[in-house]
Formats: C-alpha cells, sequence, structure tokens
C-alpha cells in the first residue's frame, strides 16, 4: 500500500474507489459465465458425489499397481504435479512402497522429450503400471503420441487384460479419445466441455490421480468450496480473490507493474508458482496485454533473482507464500562462532526469517510485495489456493474485457504442427 511503499508505487485509498465500479461490473459479468457454465470452474467443486466416485476408482488403482504414469500436457499434468509436489513425501519415488505409504510411484509425462519419456518406456514394469491418458479434446499431439507408443508395447506384454491398465480422462462425448475409450470398453472420467485444461485441476483431472496416490481429495474440494464462499461478495476487506484482483489490476494499469512474481518459500509449494504461470499466461495475455508471470523459489532465489527484483526495473508486484508449520523440525545445537545467531534454531526459523527479511527490504526499496500465508500445506489449504487464483483470474478477464477461458495464441502452432507432420512424413 502507498503508506509503506509511497504513492508513487503503492496503493492508494483513493485507487481502490475508484476500481470498485469496474470490480462491481466484473463481477456481474462473473456471475454470467457461471449461469453459462462458462465459469463452470467456480460451481464444480460442489458437484455431488465428485469425491467419492474418484475415490473409489483411486484405491483400486492404489491396491493394484506399483506406478502410476500420467500422460498429458499443459493443465492436464500441471494442477495434479503441484498437488503431488505439496501434499506426497518429498523424493516419494526413491521410497520403498512401505515408507511412501503404500502408495505407487508416480511419473507425470507432460512434455515429449525422446529421451526422457524413451527412457521411462524401457525401465518401467507395464506389468505394474497404470497409466491415466488425459486430453479434454482427445486430440492433444503430445498426448496422443506417448499414448500411440504405450498401447503396443502394453498388448504386446499384457495380451488381453492391457485394458485394464488404462484411465481415460476426456470429454464426457466428443474426440478421438472418447471414442477409442468406448470402442475398447475402457475405465474413464469426463472432464465438463467448458472446463479449460488450466481450470481443471479440482476434477478428475487433478483429483482421480490424486485418489490414486491416497491423496484426500475430499479435503482439497472442502478448501474450494470455502473459498468459492468467501469470494460470493462484493467486499475487498473479506473477499481476498476481488482484493488481490484490485491491487494487482491497479499495480499492472496505474503503476507500471507488467511483471507478476509468484515467490513461494517453501519446496512443496514450488510447483504452485508454475501453476499460477500457466493460468495467468494462458488466461490473460491477450490483446496486446498482460502481466508477465515469473516464478521465483526462496530462499533460493535470494541468492540470485532478488538483485533484480531489488534494484533492477521497478515493473514488478512480488507475492511471497509462506508456510508457518513444516512436518520437520530439528534444531541447530553446534555453531562456530561466527554464527551463533543460528544456534537454536530449526530451518524453518531460518526459511521464514528470510522471507520477512526480504519483503521488508523489498518494502525499503519501494518494490509492492504481497505475503499469502499457509499455516501447514494442507489439502484443504491447496483447495483454497487453487480456487483463489482460478477466481482471481476470471474475474480479471471481466475486469479487462477479455475472455478468460480461450487461448487463441496457442491454437496456430497446434495446426502448423500438424501441418509440418503431415508434409514430412
Amino acid at each position: 500500500m502507498a503508506d509503506v511503499i509511497g504513492a508513487e508505487h503503492g496503493v492508494t485509498a483513493d485507487d481502490l474507489a475508484e476500481i470498485m465500479p469496474r470490480i462491481i461490473n466484473a463481477h456481474d459479468q462473473l456471475q454470467k459465465w457461471r449461469s453459462s457454465k462458462d465459469a463452470i470452474f467456480f460451481d464444480y467443486p460442489f458437484e455431488a458425489g465428485l469425491a467419492a466416485s474418484l475415490r473409489k476408482a483411486g484405491g483400486e488403482v492404489q491396491g493394484s499397481f506399483e506406478n502410476l504414469v500420467v500422460l498429458g500436457i499443459g493443465g492436464s499434468a500441471l494442477g495434479l504435479r503441484c498437488i503431488a509436489g505439496a501434499l506426497l513425501p518429498p523424493h516419494a519415488n526413491v521410497m520403498d512402497r512401505e515408507r511412501r505409504g503404500n502408495i505407487p510411484r508416480l511419473f507425470v509425462c507432460d512434455n515429449i522429450d525422446p529421451d526422457s519419456f524413451g527412457t521411462l518406456l524401457e525401465f518401467i514394469n507395464f506389468k505394474e503400471t497404470c497409466f491415466n491418458v488425459i486430453s479434454k479434446s482427445g486430440t492433444t499431439t503430445e498426448t496422443m503420441a506417448q499414448l500411440f507408443l504405450v498401447l503396443p508395447i502394453l498388448k504386446m506384454r499384457l495380451g488381453k487384460s492391457w485394458k485394464d491398465h488404462i484411465y481415460v480422462t476426456t470429454d464426457p462425448e466428443n474426440g478421438p479419445l472418447r471414442r477409442f475409450a468406448v470402442l475398447e470398453g475402457l475405465k474413464s472420467f469426463d472432464i465438463p466441455p467448458k472446463l479449460g485444461g488450466r481450470y481443471s485441476v479440482l476434477s478428475a483431472v487433478g483429483l482421480f490421480p490424486a485418489a490414486c496416490l491416497g491423496i484426500d481429495i475430499e479435503g482439497i474440494l472442502d478448501g474450494a468450496r470455502a473459498m468459492a464462499k468467501r469470494c460470493l461478495t462484493i467486499d475487498l476487506e473479506t473477499n481476498p480473490a476481488y482484493r488481490n484482483i484490485a491491487v494487482h489490476e491497479i499495480l499492472y494499469s496505474k503503476k507500471g507493474k507488467s511483471i507478476s512474481v509468484m515467490m513461494p518459500y517453501a519446496d512443496r509449494l514450488s510447483l504452485f508458482a508454475e501453476w499460477y504461470i500457466q493460468l495467468i499466461a494462458e488466461s490473460l495475455g491477450k490483446s496486446g496485454s498482460g502481466q508477465t508471470p515469473l516464478k521465483a523459489v526462496g530462499a533460493t532465489d535470494q541468492h540470485s533473482q532478488v538483485q533484480l527484483y531489488m534494484d533492477g526495473a521497478n515493473d514488478k508486484i512480488i507475492t511471497f507464500l509462506g508456510v508457518e508449520q513444516f512436518e520437520k523440525g530439528t534444531y541447530i545445537t553446534q555453531v562456530m562462532d561466527s554464527f551463533d545467531h543460528l544456534k537454536g534454531h530449526q530451518l524453518v526459523d531460518i526459511l521464514n526469517a528470510s522471507l520477512r527479511a526480504t519483503a521488508s527490504a523489498m518494502s525499503h526499496a519501494h518494490r509492492p510485495n504481497i505475503k499469502i500465508t499457509l499455516k501447514k500445506v494442507t489439502p484443504q489449504a491447496m483447495g483454497e489456493l487453487f480456487m483463489l487464483y482460478e477466481i482471481q483470474s476470471a474475474l480479471t478477464g471481466a475486469l479487462r474485457h477479455i475472455n478468460p477461458f480461450d487461448q487463441p495464441g496457442v491454437e496456430l502452432g497446434k495446426k502448423l504442427t500438424k501441418k509440418i507432420l503431415s508434409e514430412n512424413k
């Protein structure tokens, strides 16, 4: 706010009053999008029985397979990677099954790098592996290419039982992947036709594989529902999404802050920054405008990017994402004389002191910053974060009179990829 970093770079009370009519209009547009199902992400977590059906199928996979391989790209992978990174034990894949909680190892194949994917196909035991193929349209080039490499191996090694090793997540009626699932009688889940990939983490896209890994998906949905209810009113003091929208929009449109940095101070939340980047870039980077989202991780990037943020162009807003309580806590009891300030502290104390110090330094340098603090990284907290930023993304689109649910900038590249491959067989 301006009373902390000055009016040139900060938000004033007059700024907030000035933007309120636009917020009200954007709120009305969001309600229209909810009615038309364009903003189906807002209400979908309230669907009756959503968690129960996914949890049941996930339990079957958890008890039957040693590995879960997810074939998907973009929004079909980032949300799950974020959930897994936040809620699974760190380094779970290198633990034995008992140590990792009797859950499968997770491999998310969100790219078609031939070395990465080819190596996975070489070492993985197909008899112990379940594949979840995710593509809303059923036409995603990268995902279908992966599937076409997996299918012959499955059929060769498993015979008629290959179908027990594939779950499909796609459009409920249309697309070649849906037709394939129906033709082969494969187990499948639906993606609502108007639910875009970057908004789909709170659907079967993110929640089914999460359930396979023993993650509390009901807790995630509880958090999402709680945040959605908090964001129903047009009040910048009590509605956290609208408050965040107002601050970001004022800093972007009036103060020249064209870059939005998400900087979590917890390895578990590192991938949340990547999920945020896709959400903001693909939803709001249109018509020649839009903030550029960037990822930084504390305390690592205090030793690299922060130099630019402190002393470079003042064109950024930084969001610090902190955690009060971590699962592991070990006190430092023995130090050299020059490090006496570390004695008696846990790593969490040092990490959070670094966060506070960096945020304070930013404020002293007149650099706008926001801090969001989680008590712990829990399923409920992750559900709240997902819903908070999905609402922020959609309402910002309404505020700027752009459609936050399409992605015209990526369609030409998809068409040209298909054209190049067709011409160069």
